[in-house]
């Protein structure tokens, strides 16, 4: 039987088919949304949705989420935002697994390993939220292709460096962290003498760079052109002031800095500081909104965090919370407490879901599983630290073997090394800038158990095959002869 000619010239029926398989790794991301019935949401999705309903550029986040949320909506539905977001987050996956696992060449092959990939590490959870977070994995996964090469063509080079320059830009943590990936990969791959091989190529290098700081000046200038302070975040400075209430600095240097003359607003609460960052800046109790909130204080917390960050005596505090927050931070990446928190009447997101379409999708945000509380991610919780901890040990075990170091090549090498530089820099800013939560670990994560899942089923078969017939080998191995008398 012959084949039915296709209607299409090759080259479209090839896009035509790659676009295909492309929505239906975008409808596997979605699941957490279409489970819930809606987008998910926390409490901070209000701000982002007003910010974007509102044009105005709130104190304590960028504007960027926002806008993306009221260009993605279509002005029609907040399920757009959620496609989109798994649209770029699946076209990123699977170029991976193209690039990375060229024995796996047909389509469905690899969707089936980003499903079972999704079930393993509740991915879908993260993309499916109206929130910000999955943009930190999405600019890492793009700047990664960037640095390792593997972009498909110098214009997809140029649109990978875009999404990372408009994901650094969707968190305030984001801007630093990608910075930090990129400064540290470079000095690696310098030590390491990858540069010198060619193996990372420093034009590409250099490009990356260049993208993640012109960030530092353009998130700033959005905010300006919206009306706001040309600042990454306006808020920032009591954040940081939270993060210092937390780790007992700021209560030793407020004892070393209020006498008689009370110099600071703080110097009366000294002995009341709340324990956590959190509480120093939303609790109505705290110190901050006792008297008048954060907008009052701004110039007394910015000569604070200067006089603490230049005098010496505090260096030793401030390193080893450092090191704490970052290791702590490593090992916080489940998915919340359980289930995320119902936001149903008068909570933030509702209000602004309300104004959204005049209310448009209020009955179904709130007819959803979360606003019903009937989501349980339990089970999830549970297997997620087993899948952390067997992608590390088969890693370690792995590429302790001479033989599957020779195999997975400088490719594999480099690829891990950028997947745990990406991972530490972003529990060192969230975990010190900011709080030690689960959900700023958990966004991006999943990024270890995936390098292994490529690494392992592109070189997995090869190394057992190998294994085994070493075994078979020892087992039909005839016995030494021995002398006798």
């Amino acid at each position: 039987m012959q084949d039915t000619p296709s209607l299409l010239p090759p080259a479209r029926a090839g896009r035509f088919h790659s676009l295909l398989w492309l929505l239906l790794g975008s409808l596997v991301l979605l699941y957490g949304g279409l489970y819930n019935g809606f987008p998910l949401v926390t409490y901070d999705t209000g701000t982002y949705l007003g910010s974007g309903l509102s044009g105005i550029v709130p104190d304590d986040r960028p504007i960027t989420y926002g806008l993306f949320t009221r260009l993605t909506s279509l002005n029609f539905s907040l399920w757009f935002v959620i496609f989109f977001q798994c649209l770029l987050l699946a076209g990123l996956l699977l170029r991976y697994l193209e690039v990375y696992v060229p024995r796996v060449r047909h389509p469905a092959t690899r969707l089936a390993l980003l499903l079972a990939f999704m079930w393993a590490t509740g991915l879908s959870w993260i993309s499916c939220e109206l929130m910000p977070d999955i943009f930190t994995a999405i600019g890492l996964l793009a700047l990664g292709l960037v640095l390792l090469g593997r972009a498909p063509s110098a214009p997809g080079r140029v649109g990978l460096l875009l999404l990372t320059l408009v994901s650094a830009m969707m968190h305030s943590s984001n801007v630093l962290t990608f910075s930090l990936v990129v400064g540290g990969f470079g000095s690696l791959a310098w030590a390491r003498g990858w540069l010198r091989r060619g193996w990372v190529r420093p034009a590409y290098w250099r490009q990356s760079l260049a993208t993640v700081l012109a960030a530092w000046l353009v998130l700033p200038a959005l905010h300006a052109a919206f009306g706001g302070d040309f600042a990454i975040s306006r808020a920032a400075p009591a954040f940081l002031m939270g993060r210092l209430s937390e780790t007992g600095i700021l209560e030793k240097f407020l004892d070393h800095n209020c006498g008689d003359k009370q110099a600071y607003s703080l110097c009366a609460y000294r002995d009341s500081l709340p324990n956590t960052a959190s509480a120093f800046v939303w609790s109505p109790k705290s110190p901050m909104n006792l008297t008048g909130g954060w907008n009052a204080h701004l110039d007394e917390y910015r000569g604070i965090i200067k006089q603490v960050l230049t005098t010496p005596r505090y260096y030793p505090y401030l390193a080893s919370e450092a090191v704490q927050a970052t290791f702590r931070q490593l090992t916080h990446a489940l998915h919340g407490a359980g289930a995320p928190p119902a936001c149903g009447v008068d909570t933030p997101p509702w209000s602004q879901v309300r104004l959204f379409r005049n209310g448009y999708e209020l009955k179904e945000y709130m007819a959803s599983m979360q606003n019903q509380s009937l989501l349980d991610f339990t089970a999830l919780n549970e297997r997620l630290p087993w899948v952390y901890l067997l992608s590390i040990v088969a890693l370690l075990v792995g590429l302790a073997q001479p033989g599957i170091r020779r195999r997975v090549g400088p490719a594999g090498a480099m690829l891990l090394v950028l997947v745990g530089v990406m991972l530490v820099a972003n529990a060192f800013v969230t975990g010190n800038l900011a709080n030690v939560l689960d959900r700023l670990q958990v966004r991006m994560a999943w990024l270890l158990p995936f390098a292994a899942l490529l690494l392992a089923v592109q070189h997995g078969p090869a190394v057992l095959a190998a294994g085994l017939r070493r075994l078979l080998a020892q087992a039909y191995e005839p016995p030494k002869e021995t002398d006798s008398d």
